[in-house]
C-alpha cells in the first residue's frame, strides 16, 4: 500500500501540471498519463494529487482501490501535513494551457 512518504517522493519527481482538463464525455479532476500528472484546479487539488500520484506509483492498482486509498491517506493528514503538501505542490507544479483529453469508453 502507498504511504505519504512514498507519494511525497513521487511528487518530488515533478512532471505535475495544473491545467483545465477538457473531455467531451467525462468530468476530469485529474489525469495520469505516463510520467505526467495533470491536475484541474477547479477540484479538490490535494485529494486529486494524491489519487494521481498513487496511479503513477502503482499503475496496476484498480480505480476503486486508488480512490479509497487516496481518501484514507488524506483523512490521516493533519493541517501541518496538508500545508507541507500544498507548499510542495505549489513549488513543483507547472501551469499549462488546457489539455484536450479524448478518453475512450
Amino acid at each position: 500500500m502507498p504511504d505519504l512518504d512514498d507519494l511525497m517522493d513521487e511528487l518530488n519527481r515533478g512532471r505535475v501540471y495544473e491545467c483545465s482538463l477538457r473531455d467531451e464525455k467525462w468530468q476530469l479532476d485529474g489525469l495520469q498519463m505516463g510520467e505526467d500528472v495533470f491536475i484541474d484546479p477547479k477540484t479538490s487539488i490535494l485529494e486529486t494529487l494524491v489519487h494521481e500520484l498513487i496511479h503513477r506509483r502503482h499503475p496496476r492498482m484498480r480505480e476503486m482501490a486508488v480512490t479509497r486509498e487516496a481518501r484514507r491517506l488524506l483523512g490521516k493528514m493533519d493541517e501541518g501535513t496538508k500545508r507541507r503538501w500544498w507548499a510542495a505542490y505549489k513549488r513543483i507544479r507547472k501551469i499549462r494551457r488546457p489539455v484536450d483529453v479524448n478518453l475512450e469508453d
